[in-house]
């Protein structure tokens, strides 16, 4: 049987512009919609230059890497787009991270100029900065501790009174300063990077994801077509901007049409509801987690909302959320491809956009390849997922291109999936989360689905155990549905009617919550020593 390589359903012209040049400056149509007013694209583009020019005074250049540590909101949009306006390279940072998890990433990308604020809710990266030994008032200097590091920009009031501000060195442009500006733009090209992003950690510490100007755009044109945006939608992008998902399809991918996205930096689900209300929300985007918290929520009524638009054809909350005869997609990706790989498009039949992740965005390829032996597999073959295309990243941080792709190119991505005949993706899940059990190898998100499927399953995430004569067992944790009464023979009696045996997890645990990572995936380590925790501890929990 030959290989199969799934190619895109159609072949739409790929972007090979800039960031800066592609984004809609002089528009009066509205950009960013928040409680605090609505900004058009013509605002934020006025506001981002005048950061600009103060950061080429505190010494950004083309190639600087300039790190963004601030929440979701007008300054963290207007500073990336000025990092972009100057050639530099934009370094979004996780406003979730501990102190030495802040310390890897300043160090991993290069960090020479940081843009962050004393403070937001509970952290305080002030005092995570100053333990990890960095001044808060550096600038123009190299130190010992962080050489790379030399300013650090405060958007709102400095910690201390010799630190730099970042407000103080913005004024309007003059004349020949736009002109200079205009000038500087066009040296960027597409090659150039654009943005190091970081990957979720979930298997060993974050590695840095370098994009381009035409990996990033041609990932944003890509959604935009399969997601069907126009201009008169409205985008509720809840997800963090610091993740290539949130910045690339929540915000640049809407603002290429000239969509407006709606920016709600702490999330609330009634907060959310009245926001999508107030301005029309027509797109979803956010964590799994928080759609069912919408739901849930009293105030929630899909006849409030006209949402219809977004990823999630697969969940269970699609219907409820985005109505009947919604349009949203299914999708295949991550961090180092752009995100989305692969995506069913609004268009395909609501049957396609349930039960696959789409065919390859414009110029993307997909194999799959025996992980054993190396052979690309035919259709229906089920393997490792090798991604390769105008989405893909450039390269990781501080790793040669040969140690990132084989020689054809490839990204080797440690899914797992299969292609069928028409050329659509099934993603079935991370290569190292199958689990082995008495020699033969399961798959947990099929698991998880049919623990989905039951009807008073909020969530649910199965792990493998230590067990002396299976070598590994499938453990369940279960987060049921509010005032459900539901246990744990329950949920192994409707696993034994839907699954083979040796499929049906041995052991079901209730949670309140599952443990997730910062970019909101299930920490599934976490989850697996305390399967192991528990089971030493006399086997709490029922065994099939």
């Amino acid at each position: 049987m030959d290989e199969v390589t799934a190619s895109p359903a159609a072949s739409a012209p790929l972007l090979t512009g800039t960031i800066p040049a592609a984004l809609p400056r002089d528009s009066n149509l509205p950009a960013l919609l928040t409680e605090q007013g609505t900004y058009t694209f013509s605002t934020l583009s006025t506001e981002s230059r005048m950061i600009a020019l103060a950061l080429a005074r505190l010494g950004v250049r083309k190639g600087t890497h300039v790190g963004v540590l601030l929440p979701n909101g007008p300054e963290w949009i207007t500073t990336a787009w000025a990092v972009w306006q100057l050639g530099a390279t934009l370094v979004p940072l996780n406003t979730l991270w501990t102190a030495p998890e802040l310390g890897h990433a300043l160090d991993l990308a290069d960090v020479q100029l940081l843009v962050a604020t004393p403070h937001f809710l509970r952290h305080d990266y002030a005092s995570a900065l100053d333990s990890l030994g960095i001044e808060l008032d550096r600038r123009d200097a190299q130190r010992a501790r962080f050489p790379c590091l030399h300013t650090i920009a405060w958007l709102s009031a400095a910690p201390v009174a010799s630190a730099v501000s970042l407000a103080a060195e913005m004024r309007p442009l003059t004349e020949r300063e736009l002109e200079w500006l205009g000038a500087l733009q066009d040296t960027i090209a597409a090659t150039d990077p654009a943005a190091i992003f970081f990957t979720s950690g979930s298997e060993a510490e974050p590695k840095g994801v370098i994009h381009t100007h035409a990996s990033i755009l041609a990932a944003a044109r890509g959604i935009a077509d399969r997601l069907g945006l126009e201009s008169s939608d409205r985008v509720w992008a809840y997800l963090p901007w610091f993740f290539a998902g949130g910045l690339v399809a929540g915000v640049v991918a809407p603002w290429l049409v000239h969509a407006a996205v709606i920016s709600h930096a702490v999330f609330d689900a009634g907060k959310a509801i009245s926001l999508m209300e107030q301005f029309q929300a027509t797109t979803f985007f956010a964590w799994p987690h928080q759609a069912h918290a919408i739901i849930a929520h009293p105030d929630f009524s899909a006849a409030r909302l006209r949402l219809c638009k977004g990823p999630g054809a697969q969940t269970d909350w699609a219907e409820i959320l985005y109505g009947p005869n919604h349009r949203a997609v299914s999708s295949w990706g991550m961090t180092e491809t752009g995100p989305m790989a692969s995506t069913t498009a609004y268009s395909d039949p609501l049957e396609k956009r349930r039960t696959t992740h789409g065919r390859p965005l414009a110029g993307v390829e997909l194999r799959v390849m025996d992980p054993e032996t190396g052979r690309i597999l035919p259709p229906n073959e089920e393997g490792e997922l090798l991604v390769r295309g105008p989405t893909v990243m450039l390269r990781y941080c501080k790793r040669r291109w040969q140690d990132c792709f084989d020689r054809q190119g490839f990204f080797h991505t440690g899914d797992r999936g299969w292609i069928d005949r028409d050329g659509y993706l099934h993603f079935t899940g991370r290569i190292r989360d199958v689990i082995k059990t008495a020699g033969v190898s399961v798959s947990p998100s099929e698991i998880e689905a049919v623990l989905r499927g039951y009807p008073h399953v909020r969530a649910a995430a199965v792990v493998g155990a230590n067990d002396p004569r299976r070598g590994q067992c499938i453990v369940a944790f279960v987060v049921a549905a509010p005032n459900a009464s539901v246990g744990a023979l329950d949920i192994i009696a409707w696993c034994r009617e839907r699954l083979a045996a040796y499929k049906v997890p041995q052991y079901v645990f209730f949670v309140n919550d599952l443990p997730t990572l910062g970019s909101g995936k299930v920490h599934k380590a976490a989850l697996a020593a305390r399967a192991n925790e528990l089971l030493a501890q006399a086997s709490t929990g029922s065994k099939s």
